[in-house]
C-alpha cells in the first residue's frame, strides 16, 4: 500500500514536472514621457525582476505626454500607464474611462523657470513678460491660480505656444522669458542655462498653495473590472521598484545607465533626487509608496475641475481607486 501510494506521490510530481509553467501576462506599459530621472522607480522594477516575480511580461513604451496616455489606456492601445491627475480628469470629461491607481508625485512638482535679470525676481515681475508653454498643458492651466495665490493678474503675462521640445532651449536663448515646467526636468533646464551661460531662477506652484495629486499610475475601467488581479500585480511590482529606487539611489542610477547607455548618468540622478523630494511626504512615510488620500484628492478634483472645465458631475470614484495598492513600507526591503 505504501509503494502505491508512493509511486502514486512520484507519478504526480514527475506530471507536475512535464507541465508547461503559466504564461506570463502581457502588459503593454505606457509611461507619460520620454524614460528619464522619474522613471527610475520603473525600470528598477524590471531590472530587479519584480515584474517577473509578478509573472508579468512587461512592455514599457515612452509617452507622448500624460493627455497622449490616458487616450492609450483608455482605448485598450496600452494595458497600463502614467499619467498626470489633471489629464485623467480631463479625460473621464470627455468619456475616456480611466483612474489612478497609485500616485508617484505625491507633492505637486508644477513650476515656472525664468530668466534672471530681467525683473522677474518675485512673481510679480511676471507682469509684462512672456511665458512659453505647450497647449494644454497642466502647469499652464493652473497658472491662473498660481497668479492669483501670488498676487499676480494673470492676463498681463503673454504666453507663447512653445512645443515640448523647444521650451528648454526657447528659454535659454532668451526667446521667451520664462516657461513652465516640472521640476523633475530642472536638472535639464539648469544643464541648458549653463552652457548658454544664463541664470535661471523658478517659482514652485506648491510654494504658493497650488498643490494636488499629479503623476501617478493609472488603468482603465475594463481592466480594473476583468483583469483586478494582475493590476494589483502590476501595481505593486512598481512600487517596490520605487522603494528599491529610492533606497539605493546610484544602484537605480546605474541600472538605468545601462537600460539606457545613451542618457546622462548625472543628469538622471539629479532628476530622481527631485522625484524623490515629492515622493517622501509625511503621508508615503506613514502610509506606504503611492497612498492616495481621499481628502487630497477631491481638493484635487475641484482645483482641476474649475480651473480646467471639467464636467461638474464627475466624482472623486470615477477618477481614482485605492483598492489594488497594497502598503509599500519605506522602512521594509
Amino acid at each position: 500500500m505504501q509503494k502505491c501510494i508512493k509511486f502514486a506521490a512520484l507519478a504526480l510530481m514527475a506530471t507536475m514536472m512535464t507541465l508547461p509553467a503559466k504564461a506570463a501576462d502581457k502588459v503593454i506599459f505606457s509611461l507619460n514621457w520620454v524614460p528619464y530621472g522619474l522613471h527610475y522607480g520603473v525600470f528598477a522594477a524590471e531590472a530587479q525582476g519584480y515584474y517577473r516575480d509578478a509573472n508579468i511580461d512587461i512592455d514599457i513604451q515612452r509617452g507622448y505626454g500624460s493627455g497622449d496616455t490616458v487616450k492609450r489606456v483608455a482605448t485598450g492601445a496600452a494595458t497600463v500607464g502614467m499619467a498626470d491627475m489633471a489629464s485623467i480628469i480631463i479625460g473621464r470629461g470627455n468619456g475616456l474611462a480611466v483612474k489612478q491607481i497609485a500616485v508617484v508625485l505625491d507633492r505637486s512638482a508644477d513650476a515656472i523657470f525664468y530668466v534672471k535679470g530681467i525683473g522677474i525676481e518675485k512673481p510679480e515681475g511676471l507682469a509684462g513678460k512672456s511665458l512659453g508653454a505647450a497647449v494644454g498643458e497642466t502647469p499652464l492651466n493652473l497658472f491662473p491660480v498660481f497668479a492669483g495665490n501670488a498676487g499676480l493678474d494673470p492676463s498681463k503675462v503673454k504666453v507663447v505656444n512653445v512645443t515640448p521640445p523647444a521650451k528648454f532651449p526657447t528659454l535659454v536663448s532668451k526667446k521667451v522669458d520664462a516657461i513652465v515646467a516640472m521640476l523633475t526636468e530642472e536638472p535639464a533646464i539648469q544643464s541648458a542655462a549653463q552652457k548658454a551661460g544664463v541664470g535661471i531662477g523658478k517659482f514652485v506652484y506648491s510654494d504658493y498653495g497650488v498643490d494636488y495629486y499629479s503623476i501617478g499610475l493609472i488603468a482603465g475601467d475594463d481592466m480594473l473590472k476583468s483583469r483586478s488581479d494582475l493590476v494589483k500585480r502590476f501595481v505593486g511590482a512598481t512600487m517596490r521598484g520605487y522603494r528599491w529606487a529610492i533606497q539605493n539611489p546610484e544602484a537605480a542610477a546605474d541600472a538605468f545607465s545601462k537600460r539606457f547607455p545613451e542618457s546622462s548618468r548625472d543628469l538622471t540622478l539629479a532628476q530622481w533626487k527631485v522625484t524623490m523630494q515629492h515622493m517622501l511626504t509625511d503621508q508615503a512615510k506613514a502610509n506606504g509608496v503611492g497612498f492616495m488620500d481621499r481628502g487630497k484628492m477631491e481638493k484635487t478634483l475641484d482645483l482641476i475641475k474649475k480651473y480646467q472645465q471639467g464636467k461638474a458631475d464627475i466624482k472623486v470614484e470615477d477618477v481614482y481607486s485605492p483598492n489594488y495598492l497594497e502598503k509599500i513600507d519605506l522602512s521594509a526591503k
